[in-house]
Protein backbone atom coordinates (compact mmCIF):
# COMPACT_ATOMS: atom_id res chain seq x y z
CA UNK A 1 0.00 0.00 0.00
CA UNK A 2 2.98 2.30 0.41
CA UNK A 3 3.54 2.64 -3.34
CA UNK A 4 0.28 4.60 -3.77
CA UNK A 5 -1.61 2.02 -5.84
CA UNK A 6 0.24 2.44 -9.16
CA UNK A 7 0.00 6.23 -9.10
CA UNK A 8 -3.80 6.20 -9.04
CA UNK A 9 -3.84 8.87 -6.35
CA UNK A 10 -1.60 11.15 -8.39
CA UNK A 11 -3.72 11.10 -11.56
CA UNK A 12 -7.01 12.43 -10.23
CA UNK A 13 -8.59 13.83 -7.10
CA UNK A 14 -11.10 10.99 -6.75
CA UNK A 15 -8.27 8.47 -6.61
CA UNK A 16 -6.53 10.50 -3.91
CA UNK A 17 -9.69 10.50 -1.76
CA UNK A 18 -10.17 6.75 -2.23
CA UNK A 19 -6.55 6.05 -1.24
CA UNK A 20 -6.90 8.35 1.78
CA UNK A 21 -10.05 6.53 2.93
CA UNK A 22 -8.46 3.10 2.42
CA UNK A 23 -5.40 4.12 4.44
CA UNK A 24 -7.55 5.62 7.22
CA UNK A 25 -9.68 2.47 7.48
CA UNK A 26 -6.58 0.25 7.55
CA UNK A 27 -4.95 2.33 10.27
CA UNK A 28 -8.13 2.44 12.36
CA UNK A 29 -8.71 -1.31 12.02
CA UNK A 30 -5.05 -2.10 12.77
CA UNK A 31 -5.01 0.11 15.86
CA UNK A 32 -8.27 -1.44 17.08
CA UNK A 33 -6.81 -4.92 16.66
CA UNK A 34 -3.69 -3.95 18.59
CA UNK A 35 -5.73 -2.41 21.41
CA UNK A 36 -7.99 -5.48 21.66
CA UNK A 37 -5.04 -7.89 21.49
CA UNK A 38 -3.50 -6.71 24.77
CA UNK A 39 -6.38 -7.65 27.11
CA UNK A 40 -7.13 -10.73 25.01
CA UNK A 41 -3.53 -11.84 25.48
CA UNK A 42 -3.90 -11.66 29.25
CA UNK A 43 -7.27 -13.44 29.26
CA UNK A 44 -6.06 -16.36 27.10
CA UNK A 45 -2.44 -16.96 28.14
CA UNK A 46 -2.32 -20.65 27.19
CA UNK A 47 -3.97 -20.26 23.79
CA UNK A 48 -2.02 -17.43 22.15
CA UNK A 49 -4.67 -15.39 20.38
CA UNK A 50 -3.45 -11.93 21.36
CA UNK A 51 0.02 -12.12 19.79
CA UNK A 52 -1.06 -13.00 16.23
CA UNK A 53 -3.84 -10.44 16.49
CA UNK A 54 -1.35 -7.78 17.58
CA UNK A 55 1.09 -8.66 14.78
CA UNK A 56 -1.68 -8.52 12.16
CA UNK A 57 -2.71 -5.08 13.44
CA UNK A 58 0.93 -3.97 13.39
CA UNK A 59 1.31 -5.08 9.78
CA UNK A 60 -1.90 -3.28 8.76
CA UNK A 61 -0.75 -0.05 10.38
CA UNK A 62 2.72 -0.34 8.86
CA UNK A 63 1.28 -1.03 5.41
CA UNK A 64 -1.06 1.95 5.49
CA UNK A 65 1.14 4.66 6.99
CA UNK A 66 4.47 5.68 5.48
CA UNK A 67 5.76 7.30 8.67
CA UNK A 68 4.75 4.41 10.92
CA UNK A 69 6.14 1.94 8.38
CA UNK A 70 9.58 3.54 8.72
CA UNK A 71 9.35 3.75 12.52
CA UNK A 72 8.15 0.16 12.97
CA UNK A 73 10.70 -1.34 10.57
CA UNK A 74 13.55 0.58 12.21
CA UNK A 75 12.40 -0.64 15.62
CA UNK A 76 12.10 -4.25 14.45
CA UNK A 77 15.57 -4.16 12.87
CA UNK A 78 17.02 -3.66 16.35
CA UNK A 79 15.94 -7.23 17.12
CA UNK A 80 17.50 -9.39 14.36
CA UNK A 81 15.90 -12.62 15.60
CA UNK A 82 12.46 -11.07 15.20
CA UNK A 83 13.24 -9.12 12.03
CA UNK A 84 14.27 -12.32 10.20
CA UNK A 85 10.80 -13.73 10.78
CA UNK A 86 8.70 -10.70 9.85
CA UNK A 87 10.76 -8.88 7.19
CA UNK A 88 8.80 -10.39 4.29
CA UNK A 89 5.56 -8.90 5.63
CA UNK A 90 7.19 -5.45 5.56
CA UNK A 91 8.37 -5.67 1.96
CA UNK A 92 11.99 -6.76 2.45
CA UNK A 93 12.82 -9.37 -0.16
CA UNK A 94 16.42 -10.17 0.78
CA UNK A 95 18.24 -10.16 4.05
CA UNK A 96 20.48 -7.13 4.57
CA UNK A 97 23.63 -8.70 5.94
Amino acid sequence: MNDSLNGWAQRNAFGAVVVLVIRAVCVAFGMALMVLAIPLGFVTPFIPIGLPMFLFGLILVAAASKTLHTYITNTLRRFPWLWKRVRFAFGEKEAAE
